[in-house]
């Protein structure tokens, strides 16, 4: 609802709200403030709920090595759900779910190794979840920050994304919509420390901090 709509409703209902006190009680045998209220029942559009679409959705990520070089991945499967209007982005939310089994470096012997309890253990925690607690506005036009609790490897942690909101649009009859996030994680916040330096940095076999991208398209079913 835009807010120039929303303060006709606003004015609207004072009006109505003072010719009900007056006694008068027109608009189809209504009060005024009933007949107001319709209105503003009526006039609340609903944001639908998009389904994360798996074939163009994803993870990449990226992390040092030894020191010299950043070495790139991905997930290849996203689940989850996803209400969003970017002009009420308090009242959106996100929900995903990532299947560790997912992760593809290029290198089946290496991505078993990620798998592994080494890393990832898939076996004791298959999933990777986030679901967001808060949504906030930021300086740039349709670019927002998203604040939630991820859960990997059994340690749960809130982190902060920044989500660009792509747009809306139609596929096939179905509302589509699409956004891409970004955000880092320390690895070591979640029990993953294997090729970590001493000092917790970046200078190890594999560094600590994490870069991600998730790339989003859902349809609403």
């Amino acid at each position: 609802m835009t807010r120039r709509r929303t303060a006709s409703i606003v004015c609207t209902s004072l009006a109505a709200a003072g010719l009900a006190a007056a006694g008068f009680t027109g608009f189809a045998g209504a009060t005024g403030v009933a007949h107001a209220e319709a209105l503003d029942m009526e006039s609340v559009v609903q944001v639908p709920t998009y389904t994360v679409d798996p074939v163009h959705s994803g993870v990449a990520f990226s992390v040092r090595h030894r020191g010299v070089g950043n070495f790139h991945g991905r997930f290849n499967k996203v689940e989850g759900t996803f209400t969003f209007d970017p002009a009420s982005p308090a009242a959106g939310s996100f929900k995903a779910a990532i299947p560790v089994e997912s992760i593809d470096t290029g290198i089946e012997k290496r991505d078993e190794h990620l798998k592994s309890a080494d890393f990832f253990n898939a076996r004791q925690y298959p999933t990777v979840t986030f679901e967001s607690t808060a949504i906030e506005t930021t300086e740039k036009e349709n670019v927002f920050a998203v604040t939630g609790d991820m859960t990997m490897h059994g340690e749960t942690k809130p982190i902060t994304a920044t989500l660009e909101w792509i747009g809306e649009g139609q596929d096939r009859g179905h509302a589509i919509a699409g956004f891409e996030a970004n955000f880092t994680i320390k690895r070591s916040d979640f029990g993953i420390t294997t090729f970590l330096a001493p000092d917790g940095g970046e200078g190890g076999g594999l560094g600590n901090t994490v870069h991600l991208t998730v790339f989003v398209e859902g349809a609403v079913e």
